[in-house]
């Protein structure tokens, strides 16, 4: 495989994606979103200011990032093969394994350029509002964009078989089952599920999990994770749900690489 044509496919890709509409008007639309949470925040003081802002930035990095997530995922084929781009890419030389590297690196940089300008700005907010620098909300950002990740290209497998409103649904329920799969095990482990315990932890142990930063965990533990981290209860009994290790991190990244071989896998079986 010929790195210079990967490169050149993934340059095209990206050009054409940072000139879209929908990508300008998500960016700048999350960016400004910043302004009124902190003018928000600014009406509060102390730890009840902190917890305002983290709760506007969670959200929009939660519900932003999904739309952007799945948009990029659930599109990763679909729009280009409609066109006829795919076919007239292969019929001139390019692989198919190189149009998936190329295509999906492209989504990856748009996705994470995406983040951290919502992440960038969230940080100038906060220094206006005289917070500083948030280190935590940076790296809850992180966190969120791993999380997405998973997302978009689970959308992306799904897509070149199923099309993109069922990519779109495949996408949303993994992201359930990854949150549901950490807060079932930490209710496992606090004694809350009985005979279901040992499902939750082989659910935990085969599927992806949600990686769960330690700023929306304590946010989430004293019920101030607003609509992004509701406080996690069964039967009325609050279950502390724990920050995500270092295996839960690689656990995550290596159902994005399988997703990321689903989705070779399906472009080269896609008619174009």
């Amino acid at each position: 495989m010929r790195g210079g044509a990967v490169g050149a496919l993934l340059l095209d890709d990206l050009a054409s994606l940072v000139r879209a509409r929908s990508v300008q008007v998500a960016a700048g639309a999350g960016s400004l979103l910043v302004i009124p949470a902190a003018l928000v925040a600014a009406t509060h003081h102390g730890l009840a200011r902190a917890d305002s802002y983290r709760q506007s930035g969670a959200s929009l990095l939660l519900l932003g990032g999904l739309i952007v997530a799945i948009a990029l995922g659930a599109t990763f084929v679909s729009v280009a093969a409609r066109r006829g781009l795919l076919g007239l890419l292969v019929a001139s030389g390019a692989e198919r394994l190189q149009l998936t590297i190329g295509r999906l690196s492209a989504r990856v940089l748009v996705l994470l350029g995406t983040l951290g300008a919502w992440t960038l700005a969230l940080e100038v907010g906060s220094a206006a509002i005289g917070r500083g620098v948030d280190l935590p909300l940076a790296v809850h950002a992180g966190a969120m964009a791993e999380n997405h990740l998973l997302i978009m290209l689970a959308a992306a497998a799904t897509g070149t078989v199923l099309g993109p409103a069922v990519a779109t649904i495949v996408a949303l329920v993994v992201w359930v089952v990854a949150r549901s799969t950490v807060e079932l095990h930490a209710a496992a482990e606090h004694g809350q599920l009985g005979s279901l315990a040992n499902a939750a932890r082989v659910a935990y142990a085969t599927l992806p999990r949600n990686v769960t930063s330690p700023m929306i965990v304590a946010m989430q533990n004293r019920a101030q994770g607003g609509p992004a981290a509701p406080r996690f209860e069964i039967n009325s009994v609050p279950i502390p749900v724990p920050a995500a290790g270092a295996g839960t991190v690689l656990w995550t990244l290596a159902w994005c690489g399988l997703l990321a071989v689903l989705a070779g896998r399906g472009l080269e079986r896609r008619p174009l």
